[in-house]
């Protein structure tokens, strides 16, 4: 990745590139990253399936503040978490070009999503945002139902889950767990404000994010203005 970079930062001519799964890790993403703070021509880059992680999505990030060529950038299934979200928000608030991000499959969370969402406010060129099974929702892993305070442990059930309100996603199976999700979707609520204000984004995809019947009614609602 590190000679592959070094290439990009002097190559003239090539203006799309697909690296997806090709085990880059999180030194090759940094690596990228520094090679398109001076390539001036690529506008397509697949990373996806690399396992960046927060740090490769970092640097990548760092680069689109000051980068004026790519608009199409596929960084799914790369692990980048809260933080790489974060990164990444912080980006797209200045980036002027970035069309498509996908970001599909990447644990961001529903901080993650609130990062983006504040970016979407004030982006006005990107117009394809794949945000599909990226835990926007807060869903837990399988967690015993003893652990979980409350009337009712059936699917929809409200319950208390370390201090934490919660509904329940997924009733008690035979082993005794059960799976919840935040009671308070902050992050599609933040996504769904941001769609409220946003005039240039033309497809998104929160598909299997565990939104729920608030997020779900919070983004019709959003799409009514």
């Amino acid at each position: 990745a590190a000679a592959l970079a070094s290439a990009l930062r002097v190559n003239g001519v090539l203006k799309k590139l697909n690296l997806c799964e090709n085990r880059i890790g999180p030194k090759g993403g940094v690596a990228i990253g520094e090679a398109l703070r001076g390539n001036e021509v690529l506008t397509s880059l697949n990373m996806g399936g690399n396992e960046i992680g927060p740090t490769g999505a970092t640097a990548i990030a760092e680069a689109l503040q000051g980068n004026e060529v790519l608009t199409k950038l596929n960084l799914a299934n790369n692990a980048i978490g809260r933080q790489g979200a974060k990164a990444i928000g912080k980006a797209l608030e200045v980036n002027g070009v970035l069309k498509t991000l996908n970001l599909r499959y990447n644990k961001i969370g529903s901080e993650g999503a609130a990062a983006i969402a504040e970016a979407l406010r004030g982006n006005g060129v990107l117009t394809d945002l794949n945000l599909l099974d990226n835990n926007i929702g807060g869903e837990t892993g399988y967690i015993k139902a003893s652990e979980v305070e409350g009337e009712s442990k059936e699917v929809g059930a409200t319950v208390i889950y370390q201090g934490r309100e919660m509904v329940v996603s997924k009733g008690v199976d035979s082993d005794g767990d059960l799976k919840l999700v935040d009671a308070v979707q902050t992050g599609v609520l933040a996504i769904a404000k941001a769609l409220e204000v946003n005039g240039v984004l033309t497809t998104l995809n929160l598909g299997r994010n565990k939104i729920g019947d608030e997020g779900g009614v919070a983004i019709a609602e959003a799409l009514r203005v």
